[in-house]
């Protein structure tokens, strides 16, 4: 085992706007199995130990539930790993993928793999997602794996008037107003939150690329 720092460096942009920490839920890989500790408000780094001879991936989850920050280490690499929003998508993406094939994701040169996605867009909530894994779990992972699909254009109506927040810098506020025409927006594959803080509400918008559809909600907005 060895000591790793792992480091939020970023303020999320709800934390922002609210002036208030958030607190995550830190998620990392060992083996197959998925590890969990609790970061409590303004607690922006922690040290971890983690096995010394394989890549090891983490997630911070802002409140538990919301679009992770990510990042990895590897095997004799420096100890210390900063989380990024960018980086989080593609992280919980190789956590889902710890339990099918361990070994695969152990061995990951994981800054290779990164640069490679980023190389074919920024936004990594576009990747296609079953192709990847799939070529992971199987240990065919090469440059062909990685494919960015089309966003999914969404228009939201009828939803109540206010300022809107994305949770991630890839899902942009929007400003939303009783008889409006609708907000339209492109985005990526899975959840994506956007806050009302005046209203203390939340708008969830669920994509399923590969059906083409959303499924929109609005409920209570996050505590903390």
């Amino acid at each position: 085992m060895r000591a790793v720092e792992v480091v939020l460096p970023a303020k999320h942009r709800w934390e922002e706007m609210q002036n208030q920490s958030l607190w995550y839920t830190l998620v990392w890989t060992e083996r197959g199995s998925l590890k969990r500790c609790h970061l409590k408000a303004g607690e922006k780094r922690t040290t971890l130990w983690v096995r010394r001879g394989e890549t090891v991936v983490f997630c911070a989850y802002p409140l538990g539930i919301f679009s992770p920050a990510g990042g990895a280490v590897l095997p004799g690499g420096a100890p210390l790993v900063l989380l990024t929003e960018q980086e989080g998508v593609l992280c919980r993406l190789l956590q889902e993928s710890t339990t099918l094939n361990s070994d695969a994701l152990g061995r990951l040169a994981y800054p290779h793999l990164l640069r490679e996605a980023l190389a074919k867009g920024d936004d990594l909530s576009l990747l296609d997602a079953n192709r990847l894994q799939k070529d992971l779990v199987n240990g065919e992972l090469s440059s062909s794996s990685i494919h960015m699909r089309e966003p999914l254009s969404v228009v939201i109506a009828t939803i109540p008037q206010g300022y809107w927040v994305g949770e991630r810098s890839f899902s942009p506020s929007f400003w939303s107003y009783w008889g409006g025409e609708g907000i339209p927006l492109a985005l990526g594959e899975g959840l994506h939150c956007f806050w009302n803080r005046e209203d203390s509400l939340l708008l969830r918008i669920f994509v399923d690329l590969k059906e083409g559809a959303s499924f929109v909600s609005v409920q209570k907005g996050p505590l903390w």
